[in-house]
This record gives C-alpha cells, structure tokens and sequence, in this order.
C-alpha cells in the first residue's frame, strides 16, 4: 500500500504516486506555483509587492499541472491511485477558484469511495466530504457545507482526516459568524494534530477565531507568528486579517499594500473564502481600484427531484449521479404527503405484502445511500419511528406538473395511485 501523507492544515494535496507517474510531476507542478512565503520570513513591507509581482504569475505551472492530472488520470488503474488523483485534482481546481471543474472532479472520486471496504478508499472518503464542504461553502451553501462538514467529523476518526474534518467545520462556523461553535470545533483539531507544524497550523486557525473576541491581541501575535512558516494557502489567511487589523488601526497604506500582495499571490480560493470576514479590508481595497471577489450570495440547501420519465435528483442547482429511484421516491413522499414511517414508506413505494421485513430496509437503505451521496446525513430525519425532511432543506419536486408516469419501476400503492 502506498504511503499517504497530508500536509497539515485545512486542505492538501495527497501524496501517494511513484516518483515518476504523472500524478507525481503533477503534484511537483503544482506545488512549484504555490507563491513565496513557503519557507522562512517574508521580505520586508517596502519590498514586498515588487517580490511578490516576479512570483505572481504561475498559471502555467497549473496549467501543466491540470495537464498531467489528466494524464494520471488517464492511467490511473488502480483504484487509491484515482482516488488519489481525483482529490488532487478537485483540490486544485478549487483552489483556483474553478468551481465546476472542482465540483465534477470531487464528485466522481467520492464515488470512486463510498461503500467501499479497503482501509485506503475508506479513509480518502473522509478527504472528498471535507473538500465537498469546501466547495459548498465557496458557492455560498452554508447549509450544505456546514452538514458536510458535521457528517465528515462523525465518520471521520482521531488521525489526520479527523483534524481536516474538524479544521473545516471550525472555519465554515466561522465564516458563518457561529464564533462560540466555530471556537469549540476548532480546539477539537487543535488537540487531534498532535506536535509540530500540523498543531502550528491549527493554532493559526485557532487565532483565525479569536481576532473578533477579546483576545484579539494575542491572536494578532499568534498570527504574525506563524504566517511566515504556514503553508502559502494558510499564511495568506493570516495576513489578510492582519490586513483589516492594520485598517482598524488607521494603517490603512500598509493594510492595502498586503491586499494587493495578497491579490498577486495565486490564491484566489483564499480571498474568495475569506471575503465574508474581511468586508471593511475589501471595501477599502475596491476604492482603492482593487480586483476582489464578492462572497457568493447564500443559497438554501435544496434538492429537486425529476420523477416523470427518467428519475434525477439536482442538489443545489447541480445533477446528482448515482441516485437511487427508491430513495427519490421517498423524498417525493415526504415532501408531498408528509412524515411517513418505514412501513408507509414501504406500502406507498413498494409492491411487497403488508408486513414484509424486506420493505422497510430497502427503505431505509436507499434514504441512507441518498444522504450520503449529498455529503450530509440531514436530508432526511428519522424521529419516534417517524421519517421526515430535514429543517434545512428546500425540495421541490416535478409531480405538479404534466408528463410521463412517475417512477415507472416502482409498483406501490402511492406509485400506482400517481400514474392514474
């Protein structure tokens, strides 16, 4: 089995090629585009924008990057190996803010994972939630990444993917401005990281946290502390927000002057994620004729389900592949005819005799398969036997509307009743 190591810190690519694969030269790739500030203390304020312009533009190592991903991709057998691939290659199209690319990439190795019994997929499945709720949380759907987030924390054990779970869970609270959760769920991946520079960085994100609240002083120095030795992707957030402290304190050309080497360093994940604690340091940087992101505007967790002609499920505006027709079904139900318990469920969707055993597990197999395809376990709700939707989900469905026959290869009650 190949040797697994995450950096430390929220997000990383994972390692695990032989040196020569593509997947390995893309890794190196990409990791060459990274910025300054990888190792030791940053060039003094005066020189720092000049240094950071000659590093700036690194798109065509991500490009060639992106180029042999695919290659790896291409002969990638082996199914960590893909795995491995997939998540490099979503994480890095995230990171440069390509958010469908990211999307499709992450999608497909998380179900590369699921259900899966070797020891090694298992674990990278932990890897795919944690970057799906990264995802959600830059298309603005809190909800949905915050549910992500939680799942990823409770299936995820005490190693390394626990602290990913609990670092993303930590910040996706943050942004969300739950800063008491946010705090709480931090100091759970402070403990879980154990010595060195994986608790050096959780420590960064711990002072992430506290700048707001009446500690901010010792964040502050906390953060200047260890930006210079965080990884680029880490550093950047602590230095933004030592931005607006600089900005609140009147300081406003030095605040600016680390916007702009901010904006320069090939991170535009950071600035993006970022953009909702730092509205005053963007302000001042859009007057100052700044190109910066704006948050994405919030979405609801919703979930439409097509039932006439070919069953399909769109989560948050985007396909669903792999879903169940029993488990849309279900969801359909729910949302037309309200909370049901397993044996409703069973008599309105299923063609089995009134008592079966069978009727009720394949039920709640399928509810279960389709919670874990959204990356969550709160779509549905189970309560004193009674199944529900979850409170924080929008479904909506096409039953309302003219068409083929819904979920023509089931035969249930309810089934029956809909195509008349």
């Amino acid at each position: 089995m190949t040797v697994m190591v995450v950096p430390a810190g929220a997000v990383g690519e994972l390692r695990g090629w032989r040196r020569t694969s593509p997947g390995r030269r893309a890794l190196w790739t990409i990791s060459r585009s990274a910025g300054p500030f990888q190792n030791g203390t940053p060039p003094p304020p005066q020189r720092r924008v000049h240094r950071l312009g000659r590093h700036a533009d690194a798109r065509p190592a991500f490009e060639e990057g992106f180029r042999l991903y695919h290659q790896a991709l291409a002969h990638a057998t082996d199914p960590e190996e893909r795995a491995t691939t997939l998540y490099n290659l979503g994480w890095t199209y995230l990171r440069r803010g390509h958010l469908g690319h990211a999307l499709d990439a992450l999608q497909e190795g998380h179900a590369l994972t699921r259900g899966a019994r070797r020891d090694g997929l298992r674990w990278r499945g932990h890897l795919f939630r944690c970057a799906l709720a990264l995802h959600a949380r830059a298309c603005g759907q809190f909800d949905l990444a915050l549910g992500r987030a939680r799942h990823a924390t409770r299936l995820a054990g005490d190693d390394r993917a626990g602290v990913y779970a609990w670092n993303v869970l930590a910040t996706t609270l943050r942004l969300d401005g739950q800063t008491a959760a946010a705090r709480e769920a931090q100091q759970r991946a402070l403990e879980l990281a154990g010595d060195g520079a994986a608790r050096d960085t959780e420590a960064l994100y711990l002072a992430l946290i506290d700048v707001g609240g009446p500690d901010a002083g010792a964040a502050h120095d906390t953060l200047r502390r260890l930006a210079p030795l965080a990884a680029p992707y880490d550093g950047w957030r602590a230095r933004l927000h030592l931005a607006q402290a600089d900005l609140r304190a009147g300081q406003t050309a030095a605040a600016l002057q680390t916007l702009q080497a901010a904006t320069d360093a090939n991170e535009p994940y950071v600035l993006l994620d970022e953009a909702p604690a730092l509205t005053d340091l963007y302000a001042a940087g859009r007057a100052a004729g700044l190109l910066l992101p704006a948050p994405a505007a919030r979405q609801a967790a919703t979930l439409h389900v097509t039932a006439r002609g070919m069953p399909a499920a769109v989560l948050c505006g985007r396909p669903v592949p792999g879903a169940r027709p029993l488990a849309l079904a279900a969801v359909a139900y729910l949302h037309h005819e309200g909370p049901a318990t397993l044996d409703t469920l069973a008599g309105a969707l299923l063609d089995l005799p009134a008592g079966d055993t069978r009727g009720p597990a394949r039920i709640r197999a399928a509810l279960t398969d389709l919670n874990d395809l959204t990356g969550t376990d709160t779509l549905t709700v189970t309560r004193r036997r009674a199944v529900t939707l979850g409170p924080d989900w929008t479904v909506s469905t096409d039953l309302d509307r003219p068409g083929p026959d819904p979920f023509t290869e089931l035969y249930g009650e309810w089934i029956t009743r809909l195509a008349r």
